[in-house]
């Protein structure tokens, strides 16, 4: 059952997380409960605990102390990463996008990730549609799937946002200019460039993603409480 499968998906990075928090200084280097506030949304403790767990996260088996500088980088990338997170979401209510369950719930008929195909694939690994779709709609199941949405929906609202946001850019990112940029580098062929046209362009998007990213928290009003910076 879809039950028995997601509830160890759902806890288990917290327990790798637990087990790394416990080996590493990884106090958050502030006082109360809030790190920051950026454009007025507060980041929360909270969020910078699990957000550090996850950065500082090591597979097991590879597991090792980390060195003060690591842990100095892993609180900076934490930091970082919330003040992202916080100017995405402040795109992302200013364009009013939202994500239905319904919407949830066609990814997960038509194109289920990866983690929950894994539970259906036999020795060979061939994934068995029908006995997911049969535990997909087993009324038995609508509060794990409930949960399956809940935790699917932001980062679906970002994928959203991002479509949203680059596609100025990408509808001004024609073949010609991409091949005129290509074709500089020394040996380049027009089937090479086939061969990687997608790949040239959503490196073009991203780097119009970097930035506004990067723009935004130039102009992002940030209170900063942190003792490590």
């Amino acid at each position: 059952m879809l039950k028995r499968f997601l509830l160890p998906i759902f806890f288990a990075s917290s327990l790798f997380a637990n087990a790394v928090y416990s080996q590493i200084s990884s106090d958050p280097p502030f006082l109360g409960d809030t790190a920051g506030i950026v454009n007025g949304r507060v980041l929360a403790r909270k969020a910078y605990i699990t957000t550090f767990a996850d950065i500082t996260w090591q597979a097991p088996g590879q597991k090792h102390p980390l060195s003060q500088q690591e842990i100095v980088d892993a609180h900076r990338k934490t930091w970082d990463a919330l003040v992202v997170d916080a100017i995405i979401e402040d795109g992302i209510e200013e364009k009013g996008i939202t994500v239905t369950d319904s919407e949830v719930l066609s990814v997960l008929v038509n194109d289920p990730p990866e983690f929950l195909k894994n539970n259906f694939k036999d020795s060979s690994g061939v994934f068995h549609r029908q006995e997911y779709l049969q535990t997909l709609h087993d009324p038995r199941n609508d509060s794990i799937v409930q949960a399956v949405i809940n935790t699917m929906k932001p980062t679906m609202r970002k994928e959203k946002f991002y479509k949203v946001l680059v596609a100025p850019v990408t509808v001004m990112i024609t073949d010609d200019q991409l091949w005129d940029e290509f074709k500089k580098q020394k040996g380049a062929s027009r089937k090479e460039f086939n061969s990687k046209k997608e790949e040239l362009r959503q490196e073009k998007q991203m780097s119009f993603l970097y930035a506004w990213i990067e723009a935004s928290k130039g102009n992002a009003k940030i209170i900063d409480y942190r003792t490590i910076k």
